[in-house]
């Protein structure tokens, strides 16, 4: 069924359960006791959450006694990018240099570039932006691999690895720019895989390479050349992968805090920090803007998720600007990452398209708490990172609309997902329940107020208090939960003011938006690009929308690189594909289906600066030589070998 048929038939049921509601409500007004279960269930939830925090609180004994953390251990950075400007690049990276470490620590970093995108109000794409960040020549060509991506396409990969320094601390890097943008997931997957294996790898006395070739592939030669970097830097196994957003900034003690926490219990494979705003310089931190995210942060994160974290100790997101997560195969498996890197049908659910490209993070833990229910993931409060958050109407409601679509479809997924967690279970049905009826409990809310102040009864008073405890309680947060200076207190207490008095407007009007645009498949705003940089259709999650270079469509299109982009001819086999080797040379090849002794091939070379793409297989079968001429003339050879993911594939040698 098309997506925007699902859309409606959603949509359409939504309206109808809604006018229900209002509608008897209004009618029936004397009755309005009937339906305060139902505009009291949240604060239900959040009330029994109160009383367990305060519970644990005095029965339990103070984390700030923890001891300090004295073994070293080993753990990686993941920083995935896509268009980030120079400045927001820059700072992450320098607060992850300047982490504190324990003696004997072993940490590197990995980025991974998402494409050839040039962010809005940059001067040129990410993956230049990062190569004059981390000094790397403009010159120096890099490894070339590939793997193949969830849709059972290839992408090309370049690797460049050297040392990050900033005010004396240095720290590893290696750098992967992905050919293609292919999303947050598919970096995530491709790092987390890549870690995963490296340990099998180091746990094997045989030295056998571990890929799992059904999905998510990549070259052992690629496997090998990142075991070889990895044993570099720790010798032994990676311990924890740490993530953090390209436009996030770690506090000094934030992986300290992070390693802390999951080191409690063996049986904790994630934790995640607490997200703070990073502090404008655009606007006022007394915008709207700021005062309604400060608030709303505030107020989740030492709540439902401070719940979550000291009662059932099953968090069910783990922001990915923030986390850490265990190596082991209940995070990085194959089992775990290929439902996690799984690619809906065109016809499939539209839940399923909206889980494939909104909250990642949230989707990977739901169902890892399935798959393995024995684990916990945590939360500490001390593990302190910085973001931005939106600070203009359309990217506000583009965000919005991916996590309320994110947070509701993966809700979906703890409802009737098997051995999940009774109280999570509860609160996901609690959660997509008061979702879907943001319209009437809007109504019905500014209904009761006006009860209250016209015909006030004790009646009222009593049943109300329930809704008024979670008021209570975020007082306290500044005080007892989360302790701020007194400046900070009165300003978190300013922008819960204000998030109460508008914060019912603001969700139905985002639940409209969501609502109506809930068959984009794609991020929106929330990441914009200049046009015309190269972008390559951003490949935004969904049935096949590779944008793009998408393999097998009969149009391949080289990178847009200079004043115009080269149309390759239309192929006329179903081997076709295209092989993007770097910025400046692009091969098109198809090898003869017909053909039984030789590889009868169809070049066509596009002539521009040298290039060259590394060779780790023992043979080769030279099938044609060709030589082009830009400022003297290079002798190339062109090859065709098979390969794991296609029946043909070229590659160039200088």
């Amino acid at each position: 069924m098309p997506l925007k048929f699902q859309k409606y038939l959603i949509a359409g049921f939504l309206f109808i359960i809604n006018l229900i509601f209002s509608t008897t409500f209004l009618i029936y007004e004397n009755e309005w006791y009937v339906y305060l279960f139902v505009l009291a269930l949240a604060s239900i939830l959040n009330s029994f959450s109160v009383v367990c925090i305060l519970g644990h609180k005095m029965t339990a004994l103070d984390d700030n006694k923890t001891k300090n953390r004295f073994a070293a251990k080993n753990y990686l950075y993941i920083v995935p990018c896509y268009n980030e400007s120079e400045k927001e690049l820059t700072d992450s990276l320098n607060s992850l240099t300047l982490q504190r470490v324990v003696k004997n620590d072993k940490r590197s970093i990995l980025i991974v570039c998402d494409g050839i995108a040039t962010g809005k109000g940059n001067t040129t794409s990410t993956d230049n932006i990062l190569k004059n960040i981390l000094n790397i020549n403009s010159s120096e060509l890099g490894e070339y691999y590939d793997y193949k991506t969830w849709d059972d396409n290839r992408n090309i990969i370049k690797v460049y690895t050297g040392v990050y320094s900033h005010l004396m601390e240095t720290i590893d890097f290696i750098l992967i720019i992905k050919n293609i943008n292919y999303g947050k997931r598919d970096s995530l997957v491709l790092s987390r895989k890549i870690c995963f294996n490296y340990n099998l790898h180091n746990d094997d006395d045989n030295n056998n390479i571990y890929i799992n070739r059904t999905s998510f592939s990549v070259s052992e030669s690629f496997f090998k050349y990142m075991f070889d970097l990895f044993k570099k830097s720790y010798i032994t196994n990676i311990d924890y992968i740490i993530g953090i957003d390209a436009d996030t900034i770690f506090d000094y003690n934030c992986s300290y805090e992070l390693i802390q926490s999951i080191e409690k219990d063996n049986n904790i494979h994630g934790c995640v920090g607490y997200v703070d705003i990073l502090p404008s310089t655009k606007i006022s931190n007394y915008s709207p803007f700021i005062l309604y995210q400060y608030a709303e942060y505030m107020f989740s994160q030492c709540l439902r998720r401070y719940a979550q974290s000291t009662i059932t100790k099953k968090v069910n997101c783990l922001s990915g600007c923030n986390q850490i997560l265990r190596v082991s195969k209940e995070t990085c498996g194959n089992a775990i990452l290929s439902v996690l890197n799984y690619l809906p049908e065109a016809d499939e659910s539209i839940f399923n398209h909206i889980r494939s490209y909104a909250s990642e993070d949230r989707n990977h833990v739901c169902h890892m708490l399935s798959m393995y229910p024995y684990i916990k993931s945590t939360q500490t409060l001390k593990a302190i990172a910085y973001t931005s958050v939106p600070t203009s109407v359309d990217v506000f409601m583009s965000q919005r609309r991916r996590w309320n679509l994110g947070a509701m479809t993966n809700d979906m997924l703890l409802v009737y997902l098997p051995d999940i967690n009774i109280f999570e279970r509860i609160s996901a049905f609690v959660n997509v329940a008061t979702y879907s009826l943001t319209p009437f409990i809007f109504i019905a809310t500014i209904a009761f107020i006006k009860a209250i102040i016209e015909h006030p009864s004790m009646l009222m008073l009593y049943l109300s208090i329930i809704i008024f405890i979670p008021f209570l309680y975020a007082l306290c947060i500044p005080v007892f939960i989360r302790p701020l200076s007194f400046r900070n207190a009165v300003y978190f207490y300013m922008s819960y003011l204000f998030f109460i008095l508008f914060g019912s407007f603001v969700k139905l009007v985002t639940y409209g938006y969501s609502t109506a645009y809930m068959d984009v498949i794609k991020w929106g705003k929330t990441r914009a690009n200049e046009m015309g940089a190269n972008e390559m259709g951003a490949n935004e999650m969904g049935a096949n929308e590779m944008g793009a270079n998408e393999m097998g469509a009969n149009e391949i299109v080289a990178n847009e690189i200079g004043a115009e982009a080269i149309e390759m001819a239309t192929p006329t086999s179903n081997q076709a594909m295209s092989v993007v080797l770097d910025e400046y040379i692009s091969i098109y090849c198809t090898q003869n289906s017909n053909s039984t002794n030789s590889n009868s091939t169809t070049l066509e070379i596009i002539s521009q600066p040298a290039s060259i793409i590394n060779l780790h297989d023992d043979e080769y079968n030279t099938i044609s030589e060709k030589s082009f001429s830009d400022d003297n003339t290079i002798n190339i050879n062109i090859n065709v070998k098979e390969n794991l993911y296609s029946d043909s594939f070229c590659e160039i040698i200088l």
